[in-house]
């Protein structure tokens, strides 16, 4: 049987289907002489009598004859067409053929014969979960709970209708009244922990799950879900142990080995989480959600051609799967892939289109290719769809500062504040604006502030050094983009800053030297050209100084900024290129949670 949400699956195999057993019939757990008995009553009787038919269809029932049993239930409707018990079973038989229509109108037809048949009403309501039919099921199990006020298993199965519907105080209410009729069903503690995780009332839930336990110690389900409830409490460790006491008990458990990979990832243990993953793949080859995460721990790993091959993975299995695309999107974004990252942020949005992440990275993407407008739409998308995402705002301000809107750059960015006030790169992002602004001293003071907040901020580092030596505090200057170089030692920009003021500090060939650096570290870097230029005039090396101008000047050209560029080679209006420094870096993890999946 096929269902989308395998709760529904487990509740009902657990509970199982109704089944009439009038006087005569045999018993589930029958013994197999019982059986044999019957048969030779059947057939010493009129074997078209329509109570030796049903009785016959009741034997092959439980044989799992579930044809024959069919066949008996059929003729002993046509003896006897008021017989709401043959139709009652025969519905149920159905059910597990995968005849859902057939069963639903059987059941029906039983509920007409005997309105007051609350078993009937039970079953059909089950029917209508394996069709999705939430609504009608949850108004079968009234009927049958006001036919049965104790019928436990009609709230059970109508908690889970509506714990899908995302009705969790309906679910949980339900679950509690099973709880007050059978206070040692583990299944309903189970089921309310996890309404109650749903809720997002992680300590009620473990208080459910651990009850649960202590009724039947041996259910791996348990331990996984109270895992997963842990998990969202970010207590990694008790996550970890529940999942690995759930594979204990249940050596193939896929899905644990998937969570507890999760945890080891979130807690940032990569390599154990990559090797839960592979065993996940190994006992499902085709689970492409463990392909997915494999490649989210591969990317934080910096492995970026194997995480793109499990993401391409992950969308062979699943070509649906928004998330995989949005994670390849994030992965060729690192590498500097910024047209086929654009592509998968447009995929993804294509499957998901109220996917924030993916307009949000999207527009990171444009950004970073110049285009502003682009960037400023998609980052207003994803505020629309979330107006509590602090990046999105953080980003959106600076595409605005870089497109000249400076005071709603910085309104973004202090909104991004107000929304997030641990929040560094919009502090720093605020700064770039208020740079522009000419604003020195409230940069200055939003550098800091992001440094406060996260003290190995290279970027803020750097940019409150270009600040500093605008207002000519070139010691300052030169101590904070040395900072900025020991954080990030491959920081080209920190070491172009660096030149800058040590060049306006008069020393040329410190200023020379981090210039070259700056070209070591990036061999495209026209403003380093540009500014040793600068300082090789001033050190009687004019032939250098020619050839550095002539490098930049053919970089620009290459890039199709020149005409973007007021480029003056005296070197007193050398200021345009001086403080180029600023490092606009997005200001989001490269891994979303929505790419999560448990």
């Amino acid at each position: 049987m096929k269902a989308n949400n395998l709760a529904f699956l487990y509740l009902l195999f657990v509970l199982g289907m109704a089944r009439s057993q009038p006087a005569g019939v045999v018993a589930a757990d029958a013994s197999r002489e019982a059986v044999e008995d019957l048969k030779a009553t059947t057939k010493a009787g009129n074997p078209y009598e329509a109570e030796n038919c049903f009785n016959r269809g009741v034997a092959k029932d439980h044989k799992g004859d579930w044809d024959g049993a069919i066949a008996d239930y059929t003729k002993a409707i046509d003896l006897k067409p008021d017989f709401a018990d043959a139709y009652f079973n025969r519905g149920s038989v159905r059910i597990y053929r995968e005849n859902l229509n057939g069963a639903i109108a059987d059941y029906t037809k039983a509920i007409e014969l005997k309105p007051d048949f609350a078993d009937a009403y039970f079953n059909r309501g089950s029917a209508k979960i394996y069709r999705e039919d939430l609504d009608g099921a949850i108004e079968d199990y009234t009927h049958a709970i006001e036919l049965k006020p104790v019928f436990a298993d009609a709230y059970q199965n109508r908690g889970l209708a509506r714990e899908n519907k995302r009705d969790w105080d309906g679910a949980i209410a339900d679950y509690t009244k099973v709880i007050e009729l059978k206070p040692n069903d583990s299944v309903a503690y189970n089921n309310r922990g996890n309404a109650k995780k749903n809720k997002g009332d992680w300590d009620g839930a473990i208080v459910d799950y651990t009850k649960a336990m202590e009724l039947k110690p041996d259910d791996s389900e348990v331990y996984n879900n109270r895992g997963l409830a842990k998990r969202n409490q970010h207590d990694w460790d008790g996550a970890i142990a529940d999942y690995t006491k759930a594979i204990g008990l249940k050596p193939g458990f896929t899905e644990a080995y998937y969570n507890r990979g999760n945890a080891k990832k979130d807690k940032g243990d990569l390599d154990g989480a990559i090797t839960d993953y592979n065993r996940a793949i190994d006992l499902k080859p085709d689970y492409a959600f463990a392909y997915n995460n494999r490649g989210i721990a591969r990317n934080q790993k910096g492995d970026l051609a194997e995480a793109i091959a499990d993401y391409n993975k992950a969308i062979d299995l699943k070509t649906d799967l928004a998330s995989a695309y949005h994670n390849r999107g994030l992965a060729k974004n690192r590498e500097g892939d910024l047209d086929g990252a654009i592509a998968d942020y447009t995929k993804a949005i294509g499957l998901k289109p109220d996917f924030a992440e993916a307009h949000h990275d999207r527009g990171i993407a444009r950004e970073n290719k110049g285009d502003w407008d682009g960037a400023i739409a998609d980052a207003s998308k994803a505020i629309d769809l979330r107006p509590d995402f602090a990046e999105a705002y953080s980003n959106r301000g600076l595409a605005r500062a870089n497109r000249g809107d400076l005071a709603g750059g910085i309104a973004d960015c202090t909104k991004a504040t107000n929304l997030k006030p641990d929040f560094a790169e919009a502090y720093n992002n605020r700064s770039i604006a208020k740079k522009a602004q000419g604003d020195w001293d409230g940069a200055i003071a939003d550098c800091t502030k992001a440094i406060g907040l996260k003290a190995d901020f290279a970027e803020a580092y750097n940019n409150r050094g270009i600040v500093k030596a605008q207002k000519n505090d070139l010691a300052g200057a030169i101590a904070d983009c040395t900072k900025a170089i020991d954080l990030k030692p491959d920081d080209a920009e920190a070491y172009n800053n660096r030149g800058i003021a040590r060049a306006q500090k008069g020393d040329l060939a410190g200023a020379i030297a981090d210039c070259t650096k700056a070209i070591s570290l990036k061999p495209n870097f026209a403003e380093a050209y540009f500014n040793r230029s600068i300082a090789k005039d001033q050190s009687n090396d004019p032939a250098g100084g020619r050839a550095d101008k002539a490098k930049a000047t053919e970089l620009l050209l290459a890039e199709k900024q020149l005409k973007n560029r007021a480029i003056d080679l005296k070197s007193d209006e050398a200021e345009t290129y001086r403080n180029s420094g600023d490092t606009n870096k997005d200001t989001k993890d490269t891994l979303p949670k929505s790419s999560r999946r448990e």
